[in-house]
This record gives structure tokens, sequence and C-alpha cells, in this order.
């Protein structure tokens, strides 16, 4: 049974050993150079000119059923309910405070748990709702984490490495976000590797005897990946000749994402306020030669 688990939020830092044999980093095409002034891409084009949904803000949220799950928990899933600002039907914003409910008991063990409701108008504006959530819970099995595998890992053959990325330990509650966290840091730590093409399947096991929940991890690891060249935008050329000394990443280097994230948060005062690490860090693979040319980019976005 296949699960989708895999949800971003927490990156760690994981070290292996490994060894590879460096290819040819002069073989890839430089990085073309961007013009500064080049603006933002526009939002698209089909929800211009369109009017936006009213606000929906849900000030109550009622759970039923047979529940085990503590009061306290209950008050924690529904304040993750309230807290979030709906702009959409108000069928559409059921749909996503069920969902949310029904995470908040997947976190909890309840990994089956199955969840409907209806929403009651409290007040009705020109600009907004505000509404409550009646919750119907039919929890099921709570589970408890039976194991973590991995299977085609080559690069990094360390299990043990790999197993502590995750932050659960087996016999504990089962949690889809703690799951979905150790994936992202199986993700991430690969990438510190050079694997930039990285990417891994979870498949879940229930054992509905021993309520456990077992999940095995298909690593597809793809290839090494060797900096070929280092470009900064949006910035004149003697400030971007400043600032890459300051860049541990270098020519000919296995690509490290830690290090890419590093520098552009060490000169995070040179962007927007807001703006995501990642956004800044543009990488241009050449499968061929098994390089990467990376492109930091700095250039501020007009804002509308």
């Amino acid at each position: 049974m296949r699960c989708q688990l895999a949800q971003v939020i927490i990156f760690i830092f994981a070290t292996a050993c490994l060894l590879a044999v460096q290819p040819n980093a002069d073989a890839q095409t430089p990085v073309p150079n961007v013009q500064a002034e080049r603006s933002c891409p526009l939002p698209f084009a089909s929800n211009l000119g369109q009017p936006s949904d009213s606000e929906v803000s849900i000030a109550a949220v009622i759970f039923s059923g047979f529940l085990q799950i503590s009061i306290s928990d209950q008050e924690q899933i529904a304040a993750s309910i309230k807290q979030r600002t709906y702009r959409a039907s108000l069928d559409r914003v059921t749909d996503e405070a069920l969902e949310v409910a029904r995470l908040g008991w997947q976190d909890r063990g309840y990994f089956k748990a199955q969840v409907n409701g209806y929403t009651t108008a409290l007040a009705s504006t020109a600009v907004g709702q505000r509404i409550a959530l009646s919750v119907y819970v039919d929890e099921g099995i709570r589970y408890r984490l039976g194991g973590v595998t991995f299977t085609h890992n080559k690069a990094v053959s360390n299990v043990k490495v790999l197993r502590a990325l995750f932050p659960i330990k087996e016999g504990e509650i089962f949690s889809r976000k703690k799951v979905a966290e150790g994936l992202e840091n199986l993700r991430y730590a690969y990438g510190e590797l050079g694997y930039i093409n990285f990417t891994s399947v979870p498949d879940t096991r229930f054992d509905d005897e021993r309520q456990t929940i077992s999940v095995d991890v298909d690593v597809d690891e793809g290839r090494q990946f060797y900096v070929s060249r280092v470009n900064v935008v949006g910035l004149d050329e003697q400030v971007s000749e400043q600032e890459l000394k300051d860049l541990l990443l270098k020519r000919g280097d296995v690509y490290n994402q830690r290090l890419a994230r590093l520098f552009v948060e060490k000169h995070a005062p040179l962007l927007p306020p807001g703006v995501l690490t990642e956004s800044r860090i543009h990488l241009r693979p050449d499968e061929r030669t098994a390089t990467v040319a990376v492109s930091f980019d700095f250039r501020s976005c007009p804002v509308e």
C-alpha cells in the first residue's frame, strides 16, 4: 500500500562514508548571465482579474464519536484548524478543515481515522464569514511504529545513519508527521552528498493484530553531481566577486545543498524580507557529465 507521507518541514544534517570518482568538472556549459533588471514571474494569467473568495474563519470546532484521544490532543487539533485563514467556498473550507482534523488524528497513531462533518454559519459580513465546524471521528485502531527499513540505498549503506534521520523510535505512537520529517531529512542528507535528484517512496505495512505500522523506504539515489560553475546574479560585478569569496562551495566540489543554503542565509540582508532560501538557489544539472551549474539569485522582485 502506497502512502503519501512526504510533506515539507524540518531539515537536519547527516554524515556518511562515501567513496566516489570525480568526473571532469570542466565539461559543463557555463551558467548564462541573468540580467539584474529582469523581473520576477507574474501571477498565473488565468487568475488575473478574477475576484478572490471571501475570508472564512472557523470560530468553534466540536468533535464527536467514541473518542479515545485525550482532551488536550483534541484541543490542539481544534486550535490548528481555527488558526488557519480560509479563502474558498464553504464546501472547500469544510473539506480543508476536515483534512486538518484527519491529519491530526494520524499524527497521534490513528492512521486509518475517518472523519466527516458540516459547518454552521455564526456571522456573515461583506468581507467574510465566521462558522462553527462539527466533526464526527471514527478513530479505528491506534498504531505504533513497527520499524523503518530501506532498499536500494547504495551510496549510503550504513542503515543506522539513515534510520537516525527519522525522529521516531520503534514502539512509539505512530506519527505521520514524524515519518514525513524523516523522509525530508533523508532527502536533505543525500543533497549534502551531491545526489540532487534523490527521491524516496515509502510503503506502509499494517499489522492490525499487533497494532503496528512498518515503513519500507524505497530509495532512488540517482547520480552524484559535481559543481561545474558558481554564479551570483542580481548584484553588481564587484559585489558578486566579494560575496563569492565567502562561499565554501567551489568548482569541482561535490555539490552540497547545506553549503548552498548557508551561503544564501548568510547574505539574507541582500534579499527582500520573507524570501525562502531554496527559491534563490537555481541548479542546472548536466546528466551526461554528472555536473551541476549553481546560480544564486539576489534580485529584488518589484512590488505590484
